[in-house]
C-alpha cells in the first residue's frame, strides 16, 4: 500500500478516535488542551511573537475545518454501518463516494494550508516541521491518556503494555511538501 495513503488512513483513524471524545468534554477541558497545544507547538516549532500571531489564527482555522469534515466522515460511516442491511446497492456505492469525498476534501484543505497558507505566517523548514510536531504531540496525548488511566486504577490504559515513552511510532511520510 502507498505510504501516502497508510499516513492519511492513520491521521483520519487518529482524528476519528479523539474527535468525538474531544466532542464529549467541557469546554474546561477544551481551553484546557488547546492551552497545552499551542505551549507545546510554540516550543517545538521556536516561533517567535511575530509567527505566533500569525500562525495560531490560521491553525486555529484549519484545525477547526477539518475536525469538521472529520466529523461528516465519521458520521457517515456510522450512518452506513448501521444501516447497511437496509441499503440498497445504489445507496451503498453513494455512501461510500461520500465518504472518499470527505477525505478528499481533507487532504485538499491540508494541501491549501500546507502548501499556502502556513507558508506566508512560517518559514518553509517550519511548516515541514509542523507535520512532525502534529504527530508527536497526538504521541504525547496518547501517553498522558494512558498515564492518566494507571492513575485511576488502571481503568483506559489500553493494552496494558507500560508506555514509558520506549514504544516509537513510525514518523509518517510528509505528502504536502512532495
Amino acid at each position: 500500500m502507498n505510504t501516502k495513503v497508510i499516513y492519511f488512513l492513520s491521521a483520519s483513524f487518529f482524528l476519528l478516535c479523539t474527535s468525538g471524545k474531544l466532542l464529549a468534554q467541557s469546554q474546561e477541558q477544551i481551553d484546557k488542551f488547546n492551552e497545552e497545544r499551542k505551549a507545546y507547538f510554540t516550543e517545538e516549532l521556536e516561533l517567535t511573537d511575530t509567527e505566533s500571531k500569525a500562525f495560531w489564527p490560521l491553525y486555529d482555522d484549519f484545525h477547526n475545518r477539518k475536525m469538521k469534515l472529520v466529523e461528516d466522515e465519521r458520521n457517515t460511516w456510522t450512518y452506513a454501518h448501521k444501516n447497511a442491511s437496509n441499503f440498497s446497492d445504489q445507496e451503498i456505492l453513494e455512501t461510500l463516494e461520500k465518504g472518499y469525498n470527505l477525505k478528499e476534501k481533507q487532504l485538499e484543505l491540508e494541501r491549501e494550508y500546507y502548501q499556502e497558507k502556513f507558508l506566508k505566517a512560517l518559514p518553509a523548514k517550519k511548516v515541514l516541521k509542523l507535520g512532525k510536531v502534529e504527530w508527536d504531540f497526538r504521541r504525547y496525548l496518547i501517553h498522558k491518556l494512558r498515564e492518566e488511566g494507571k492513575g485511576r486504577g488502571g481503568q483506559g490504559g489500553g493494552s496494558g503494555k507500560k508506555s514509558g515513552g520506549d514504544e516509537p511510532l513510525p514518523m509518517p511520510p510528509v505528502p504536502y511538501l512532495q
